[in-house]
């Protein structure tokens, strides 16, 4: 009975998220979509290399993990 549940849920979930999705590109200097391959995700605009932060919002991240971290253990 859980797996139909599970199926269920699965087949009604929207794909919004999916396609709203964006990574950082240093050569266009913001979040773009991209395209994933194994290694690397590629920015659609330029084909340049993109990261998941930027290096401000990257360090304003780890400093939230940081100071959030006990929460999680």
């Amino acid at each position: 009975m859980t797996n139909a549940r599970n199926l269920t849920n699965l087949s009604t979930m929207s794909n919004t998220e999916f396609y709203n999705e964006q990574k950082w590109c240093e050569q266009c200097k913001g979040y773009v979509r991209f395209l994933m391959s194994v290694n690397h995700s590629y920015c659609v605009d330029c084909g340049g290399r993109v990261r998941l932060f930027n290096r401000d919002d990257d360090t304003r991240f780890a400093d939230t993990v940081q100071r959030h971290k006990w929460q999680a253990s």
